[in-house]
């Protein structure tokens, strides 16, 4: 069996300064004869170090506080891996404390470990980004070990206080979730909570804003600058079929001189190009007009959290109490010209659909569609004659 493991904090090992004068403190790790150090990444110049503390300094507190939370991190470690059953070696708790790869490691760190490892795309690594930085609002400080049924409900529970819409909240749950399936996959706990705990299931959001609603928005006054970025943003990706994801990343390298749009999705990696001077009397295009370049409205818009809130109120004011969120743009970009009788293949062609059927679930096909699409052909049948 091996021995214990004792930890303590040493001061300028390889009596070496840099050029400011600093030494190195480090973590001591020691078991029977063996030693290793960790580093700390705190330099403090010698006169600072007195008994194992920084003294002296203007950051002391913060500096001391800061240590003694990275000793603390080092011990409880161990204890966990005792716990399991499992006496670790001197470089299985250095590994675990660089990689912030241990029960007790924080979240946060956790979560940036998970991000930086990770295969997935840019998009993805945003959201996981926002879940780190949001549980840390929620609780600052957490360990991967704090993460229990108890914290799930608590949490979810504080997600509904700070306004976030249902599909926002579940996206949030699924997300931590796979942060807990990570650290299974890395033998860091033994049991995800969430095995005990029932995400709800996305709330399908497939209606669509009639157009004479999105005249009374566009002809709307807005309260502030927020407001009138989001309803802007909102009718661009109403006129032009984008998602969210891919309005907050398009630029003008992304618009040629006619008015097309050709970008790649940043979900699917699908190319769509999209004639703007075409559709809808080039409403999309008037939008882009209006702020000079498209960078002054897609930089500027926020997360997609935030946005739907704001853009709860903005679709309220026009009488729309419905749940909508900012994809709803998307299905009216769908409906509105299935409306128009435009050809449903080429409605999945700018909406970067591989499926056709993928496009119809888009496509709401309501009364007003069948009576359009029934004029069209009875229309063609009386020419034809």
């Amino acid at each position: 069996m091996l021995q214990k493991v004792r930890f303590r904090l040493v001061f300028n090992r390889a009596r070496r300064l840099n050029r400011q004068g600093e030494g190195l403190v480090q973590i001591e790790c020691s078991q029977g004869g063996r030693r290793i150090y960790i580093s700390t990444h705190v330099y403090v110049k010698p006169d600072c170090w007195n008994a194992g503390l920084v003294t002296d300094h203007p950051l002391s507190q913060g500096l001391n506080a800061a240590l003694m939370q990275m000793l603390i991190e080092a011990e409880t470690i161990e204890l966990e891996y005792v716990r399991r059953g499992v006496y670790p070696t001197l470089p299985m708790i250095r590994d675990a404390l660089r990689e912030h790869t241990s029960p007790a490691a924080r979240l946060r760190d956790f979560i940036t470990e998970v991000i930086n490892s990770s295969d997935r795309k840019e998009h993805t690594k945003e959201g996981y980004m926002t879940l780190r930085n949001n549980l840390e609002r929620f609780r600052k400080g957490s360990l991967v070990s704090d993460i229990d049924h108890q914290f799930i409900v608590k949490y979810e529970a504080w997600l509904r206080q700070e306004g976030l819409m249902h599909n926002t909240r579940v996206g949030r749950l699924r997300m931590l979730r796979a942060v807990m399936n990570e650290a299974v996959a890395r033998e860091i706990i033994a049991k995800n909570p969430f095995d005990r705990y029932q995400i709800p299931q996305m709330t399908p959001k497939r209606g669509f804003i009639p157009a004479e609603k999105l005249r009374k928005l566009e002809k709307m006054k807005v309260a502030s600058k927020k407001e009138e970025l989001v309803r802007d943003a909102f009718l661009f990706c109403c006129y032009t079929g984008l998602r969210f994801s891919d309005m907050v990343t398009l630029r003008s390298t992304h618009i040629s001189n006619d008015g097309w749009i050709k970008k790649r999705m940043v979900k699917t990696g699908f190319v769509v190009e999209i004639p703007m001077k075409e559709l809808f009397g080039g409403a999309a295009l008037d939008i882009v007009r209006k702020y000079g370049t498209i960078e002054r409205l897609s930089t500027k818009i926020g997360q997609n959290g935030t946005v739907n809130q704001v853009l709860h109120r903005l679709l309220s004011a026009v009488g729309i109490d419905e749940d909508y969120t900012f994809h709803t743009a998307r299905h009216t970009f769908a409906q509105l010209l299935l409306h128009q009788g435009m050809p449903m293949t080429a409605i999945q062609q700018m909406l970067g659909h591989r499926k056709l059927e993928t496009t119809q679930i888009y496509g709401e096909r309501d009364r007003v569609t069948l009576l359009a699409e029934m004029r069209k052909t009875m229309n063609s049948k009386s020419k034809a004659k």
